[in-house]
């Protein structure tokens, strides 16, 4: 393969061989060093591959032997150049291309956020473009830290939070205190602690030196599997401290406390089938409007439809057309039965458990219960669940380094 691609770069020839004496010029050829592959014969004639540099030399062996090599076929990149070098603009217009790729692929584009039950991509976009973290700014500008920092304490609801860049996305993914954090892996030497209070039910330690057992009770902060491992020597006496990265597998018994509440009335759209659209040209940030009717309705709701250019699912381009479509509704005031009521709080509470079960959590107990309570819906209650239960700490040095008393008291005197 290398050879192929070596040959390519240095230009080769197809070359078709007439003459008398074709096997005394193939001679000479081998004996001048002078390299022949794929050599066949067609009838009196041969067809032969040799390197472009070669070929030059071929002269005065054909006038020697009385032979005409003929080219049939030309191969490789200085023949690429050579077709190509009266349309320059082609070329110029590909660099081009290839230039203003990469100076796109200095800033970010466009903004994901997933993983949220409560705030949604639209509402986090908001806040974050309220803090000056928008579409268009450089790369180099973006501190991926510093955005997980502030949406941890501008939201005491959000637990977890990891912000990337990829591509010419910034993608952000949240966890509510609500739902269980996805797992993590941990790179450098760590502890195991408890992510909350639990009954641990499960330990299985592959590194470290495990401080619960099954049935403990612990409370969040807890160290679950030390990542100091003492090294014993002869005599059972402890030679050092050794701190490595803690590994177990941990389940623990915990709950989520699950509440939630709505009114028996409520307003019911009716859509009355008029509807509105409008296009909208977006390039480089500046938004051009193609086409606005007038919206004459005084009550609708706007299902907006945006694509953005895209080259991958992480390179995205400052390119983008919106399609909004103003639906007209009219409002009908209505009011849920009990029955009904009941029915959509049960809905909801089932919703938030599929979320639970998707990231692996066991439901043990359902003590949510629900009850109407003069015009509203009330859901109140505990889930018992099993979940892992573990997060890191990293150790500090006084953890594991053994101080000798003996020298720095020394050292004193």
């Amino acid at each position: 393969m290398i050879i192929k691609l070596v040959r390519w770069f240095q230009g080769y020839l197809l070359v078709r061989l007439k003459g008398i004496s074709t096997e005394r010029f193939i001679n000479l050829c081998s004996n001048r060093y002078i390299y022949l592959w794929d050599l066949k014969s067609n009838g009196d004639d041969y067809e032969f591959q040799i390197k472009l540099k070669d070929y030059y030399k071929l002269k005065p062996i054909a006038k020697k032997t009385g032979t005409l090599p003929l080219i049939k076929k030309r191969f490789g990149l200085p023949f690429v150049i050579q077709r190509y070098r009266k349309r320059s603009g082609y070329a110029l217009g590909f660099l081009l291309f290839l230039a203003i790729l990469y100076i796109l692929s200095l800033f970010i584009w466009d903004i994901n956020v997933s993983g949220g039950y409560t705030y949604t991509q639209e509402a986090m976009v908001k806040f974050l473009r309220n803090n000056d973290i928008h579409p268009g700014l450089q790369k180099k500008d973006i501190n991926c830290q510093e955005i997980e920092d502030l949406i941890r304490h501008s939201y005491n609801d959000i637990g977890w939070v990891s912000a990337e860049i990829k591509g010419t996305r910034l993608v952000v993914k949240i966890t509510e205190t609500n739902m269980p954090a996805p797992a993590v892996t941990a790179t450098s030497n760590c502890h195991i602690i408890a992510s909350k209070d639990c009954i641990i039910t499960k330990i299985v330690t592959r590194t470290g030196t495990p401080k619960v057992g099954i049935g403990d009770v612990v409370k969040k902060g807890d160290i679950l599997v030390s990542g100091v491992v003492d090294i014993i020597g002869d005599n059972e006496l402890l030679v050092r401290k050794q701190p490595v990265i803690a590994d177990a597998d941990i389940t623990g018994k915990t709950f989520y406390d699950y509440s939630d509440k709505f009114s028996l009335y409520y307003n019911d759209k009716v859509y009355t089938g008029n509807e509105k659209k409008s296009y909208l040209f977006s390039i480089f940030l500046k938004k051009i409007n193609l086409y606005r009717p007038r919206i004459p309705y005084d009550k609708y709701d706007i299902i907006g439809n945006e694509f953005t250019l895209h080259l991958n699912d992480e390179f995205y381009l400052p390119v983008s057309l919106d399609t909004n479509r103003y639906l007209e509704y009219k409002e009908e005031k209505k009011k849920y039965s009990e029955a009904e009521a009941k029915a959509l709080a049960e809905k909801r509470l089932n919703r938030f458990i599929k979320k639970l079960v998707e990231k692996d959590v066991v439901i043990l107990e359902n003590n949510v219960t629900v009850a109407v309570k003069g015009n509203n819906c009330i859901a109140n209650g505990k889930l018992v669940v099993l979940e892992s239960v573990k997060d890191y700490k990293a150790i500090d040095d006084n953890e594991w380094r053994i101080i000798d008393t003996d020298e720095s008291d020394g050292n004193d005197n």
